[in-house]
């Protein structure tokens, strides 16, 4: 009841249909709508195409309402594998694993990350446990911003620019 009751405020802030948090509801009453000052709170179902329209008309995923372009950065790290023919070799390596790491990193920020798990129990006992994790997606156009490398790490920073109206055509939901 309390997790239904936060899940409603907090959607009812979200919609801006919730003036204050005065009122609270009744617990003694089966009646979800009965508060103790009425006057307070509204509560009110929601739901996922209430939630698009705010957030299109309130311009709510893009930082500023006159900036048309989104950023979003990632920090790629590598390290140079130990069986490498020379220090030139070490570098390209660990710069190629830093790239890739932060690909990854940006991949996983637009489009989430699938997570599988596998418990295998024999009597009454836990044999083995795997938990994979995936992210799939296409990333154009990214650009390094900044890159170092200090005691055989190297660290990379990518930059995704992307127009604000193009990301919420694609990704906002």
């Amino acid at each position: 009841m309390k997790k239904i009751f936060m899940m409603l405020v907090v959607a009812g802030i979200f919609v801006g249909c919730v003036p204050s948090m005065k009122g609270v509801i009744s617990k003694s009453s089966n009646k979800p709508s009965e508060t103790s000052q009425t006057s307070d709170i509204i509560v009110q179902k929601v739901d996922k195409d209430d939630v698009r329209d705010i957030i299109r008309q309130e311009k709510m995923l893009a930082p500023d309402a006159t900036d048309s372009e989104l950023s979003f950065t990632a920090v790629g790290e590598g390290i140079a594998p130990m069986n490498t023919v020379s220090s030139a070799q070490a570098l390209a390596l660990a710069k190629r694993a830093a790239i890739t790491d932060a690909y990854r990193q940006l991949a996983s920020k637009l489009y989430g990350v699938k997570v599988n798990g596998k418990d295998t129990v024999k009597d009454a006992m836990l044999r083995s446990s795997t938990i994979t994790a995936q992210v799939n997606g296409l990333i154009k156009n990214a650009s390094i911003i900044d890159e170092s490398f200090n005691q055989g790490l190297y660290r990379i920073n990518l930059e995704l620019k992307i127009d604000a109206d193009k990301w919420k055509e694609l990704f906002a939901y």
